[in-house]
């Protein structure tokens, strides 16, 4: 078959597979089949060092789990954003009258910044296995458990993998064999009918293996293509190595070969080069007695590669190696071929600095661009031995990018000036945390997070818990709904409200709701971690009942002063203990929660503000309205739609056992509920003392953290094992508006530079730019000119 390729007329023939599947399976010639898996970055050359150990063991065991029956391909492919998006992609929508203007200036804003990027490519990652079987029916079992295998080995190191689709792979082929072109794929276009394959959509109009005579590169179309081999290695490598050319802002793609031999046959084979070496090494002592010279004087190749032959043989045998046929192959293309030239050199260079030799591959560019293709086939007879480690050394993480589909926009990565989009949808815990001290860029980033989600995701809801007033300008410009919570408001919500879990049995309403007054009745206790009392408990629950009992008998819904005047029946001295702390919320200034709802969450966006409420009542009242969230996140949930919860302060959760019981409970239910909650904080000390707040983060797959005091870096930096590297991302050295994003198992470095604008105002906090503002806006606001500004007088 190689020899049918490489003899092949026609373009068509000389692309180096026969067929693929819808299921992604491609059929590379008859008898051997291959399935390419995509698998994600992860934070590896920022990691620290006992870290890296571990990320460097798990690559180990993917290798070593692939046999001898099997071929294995990795490829890192850089490939570059079209260039006529760069500057003109639509970011957001902009057909929604009440958001379009921020929608035009926000994509206007992400295009300019698009501009600034180093590279402006798009990295992707991939591992083929192929096998061989008789029929593709028979390859799908063995392609399936080498998938599986190496997704869970993938996972092991927080890359998350997944088999690409028939499509997928269709699209991947495009953009090598004809670089630039769209691809316009789609199974309806093939089949017996139309009298196509998947090739006619990949084929290039034409492949030219001896462009102007040369024999070293070739042409696909009017793209000028090079395949370099990586043929000679130093005696040491570093995990940079192919990092380094990864992150050359050129298009290119990287393609490792590995075939296992089997363990018995490759200490065979180290053992016949040692007795080889040993015949050798009697050969010229024996010529050195002859001449009299010394014969334990050899020649210092001839030892050396002794040496290393006995030392790979201990490898072999002690040390749980394998050994792999190895061959190494680089793919660059330009529209010119000086342009291409300029490419090779660069990566011929930065090859050379890692102690590899790339050279081109003369007068085999056919072989060496179906060797490229992630196919699982090696067509290229260059190739040396590499022990496991030896191959797995050659990591293909290179600097962390983070670009999901349909991701918000969350800074620039401050090494590349690459865009960092980030899907939380995607994560596979997307509860998270924002971290910050005064002044670091931490509510900016949630405000132009949530706009993000406003215009990204119109169907979604967004509720903010605000203690501080800052949050309404966003959502009031995105014609959201401000509640304010105030002893002078006639704001009401009912904590004992059931409107939104109708549906549900009374018994899960009942545990809800005993849940949640557990929770107020420990925000009414000024005794900070006193944990409630059981007979407490025993009570509050007996009279929450009852309230719903004595109310649904009148065909009403319960108020708290229902609750609070069963309290103060009961025949327990600490029932009336609870009943005197609950007086305050009963009657008075602080009874807006003593009435029936006069509020709703219908709205798409609702900001909620505490910040006329003292410290102690905030609790209650956060409390009181994460009941309410989670009532609408089940109504929200039976619709289909997601509801993103912002607390801000959230530390005042962490005050009291019940409480943090609470909210623990309440945040990983919601999960499950399409709930995707934010906690906010200044004060991570304080929450990290808490050992649920602990687990919350573990649990949870975004942090976004910015400048941080030295006692608050140490926290976090032990709590989520960061680098010394890492640490220094958000250390007190860095502006506002930088810091680090850990999404899954990515960790970017940010920055940020937002331009003033309309979005810039509604996200900024800074108290003298605000207080401008609201002065430029005064007169604006129909305010009267005073005395002596009318006019001029005759």
């Amino acid at each position: 078959m190689r020899r049918r390729r490489r003899a092949a007329r026609d373009v068509y023939a000389a692309i180096g597979y026969d067929l693929i599947y819808r299921n992604g399976i491609a059929q590379v010639e008859e008898g051997l089949f291959s399935q390419t898996v995509a698998f994600e970055d992860i934070s590896y050359q920022s990691a620290r060092e006992e870290n890296q150990q571990a990320i460097f063991s798990g690559w180990c065991q993917l290798f070593d789990y692939f046999g001898a029956e099997s071929c294995v391909q990795l490829t890192v492919v850089n490939r570059p954003i079209p260039a006529d998006e760069i500057g003109s992609k639509e970011f957001f929508r902009t057909d929604d009258p009440d958001t379009a203007r921020y929608a035009a200036e926000y994509n206007r804003i992400l295009n300019d910044k698009m501009r600034e990027g180093v590279s402006n490519l798009v990295r992707e990652r991939y591992l083929t296995f192929a096998v061989g079987a008789p029929s593709v029916e028979a390859a799908v079992p063995k392609l399936a458990r080498m998938r599986g295998d190496a997704e869970q080995t993938l996972a092991k190191i927080r890359s998350a993998a997944r088999a690409l689709s028939g499509e997928e792979r269709v699209a991947l082929l495009n953009g090598l064999l004809r670089p630039g072109r769209p691809c316009r794929f789609s199974w309806d276009a093939v089949g017996a009918a139309s009298g196509l394959t998947t090739k006619d959509f990949v084929c290039p109009t034409s492949l030219d293996f001896k462009p102007e005579g040369s024999a070293s590169c070739f042409k696909s179309g009017d793209t000028w293509c090079q395949v370099l081999v990586l043929d000679r290695f130093g005696s040491e490598l570093s995990d940079r190595c192919l990092a380094d050319i990864i992150d050359l802002p050129v298009p290119l793609a990287i393609s490792i070969h590995v075939q296992a031999m089997d363990k018995s046959k490759a200490v065979a084979f180290v053992k016949k080069r040692i007795a080889w070496m040993d015949k050798e090494i009697i050969d010229e002592q024996m010529s050195a007695v002859k001449k009299g010279y010394d014969f334990q004087i050899l020649p210092s190749e001839l030892k050396y590669s002794k040496e290393e032959a006995e030392d790979l043989l201990d490898h072999l045998q002690n040390k749980n190696q394998r050994l792999y046929v190895y061959t190494g192959l680089v793919y660059t293309y330009a529209p010119t071929r000086r342009q291409l030239d300029d490419q090779v050199m660069q990566i011929v260079s930065t090859a050379r600095r890692n102690s590899i030799e790339a050279d081109a591959l003369d007068y085999r560019q056919r072989e060496g661009l179906n060797s490229v293709l992630p196919l699982g086939h090696n067509h290229v007879e260059v190739s040396r031995m590499m022990t496991t480690a030896q191959v797995a050394i050659q990591m293909p993480f290179a600097t962390q990018e983070l670009s999901h589909e349909g991701g918000g926009y969350y800074g620039q990565n401050k090494q590349s000036s690459n865009l960092v989009l980030c899907n939380r949808k995607r994560l596979a815990s997307p509860m998270g945390f924002v971290a910050g001290k005064p002044g670091s860029g931490k509510s900016f980033s949630v405000k132009r997070e949530i706009e993000n989600t406003i215009l990204a995701c119109p169907d979604d809801e967004i509720i903010v818990l605000d203690p501080a007033g800052e949050y309404s300008p966003v959502v009031s410009a995105n014609g959201g709904e401000c509640m304010r919570f105030a002893p002078d408001a006639d704001t009401h919500l009912n904590p004992f409200d059931l409107s939104d879990v109708a549906h549900q049995s009374r018994s899960a309403q009942m545990a809800f709701k005993i849940d949640a007054f557990l929770a107020l009745s420990s925000a009414t206790m000024a005794e900070g971690d006193q944990g409630l009392p059981e007979a407490d408990k025993s009570i509050i629950s007996r009279c929450v009942e009852e309230a719903y009992r004595e109310a649904g008998a009148e065909g009403r819904v319960p108020l708290l002063g229902d609750f609070h005047r069963i309290l103060k029946a009961q025949p327990e001295r600490e029932a009336r203990d609870i009943a005197l702390r609950y007086e305050r919320y009963v009657s008075g200034a602080l009874s807006f929660f003593n009435h029936h709802s006069n509020v709703s969450f219908d709205r798409r966006i609702t900001n909620v503000d505490f910040k006329d409420l003292s410290e102690n009542m905030r609790a209650f009242g956060i409390v009181a309205v994460l009941e309410c969230v989670r009532n609408r996140m089940y109504r929200n949930f039976e619709r289909g739609v997601t509801t993103w919860l912002y607390i801000d302060e959230v530390q005042s959760l962490f005050g009291h056992p019940s409480i943090i019981e609470y909210f623990s409970r309440f945040w990983a239910e919601g999960r499950k509920f399409n709930l995707v909650a934010t906690g906010i904080t200044q004060n991570s000390v304080h929450m990290l003392e808490h050992e649920e707040a602990r687990n919350m983060v573990l649990n949870s797959d975004f942090i976004l953290l910015h400048k941080q005091s030295p006692l608050d870096r140490r926290a976090w930096a032990d709590l989520l094992d960061m680098s010394a590297q890492e640490a220094s991302y958000i250390d007190e050295s860095i502006k506002a508006g930088e810091g680090l994003l850990i999404a899954g198992g990515a960790r970017v470095p940010l920055k940020d530079d937002f331009p003033k604008g309309a979005l810039y105002d509604l996200f900024n906090t800074k108290p003298d730019e605000v207080a401008a503002l609201k002065r430029g806006k005064a007169p604006a606001d129909g305010a009267r000119p005073g005395p002596g500004e009318g006019g001029a007088r005759p």
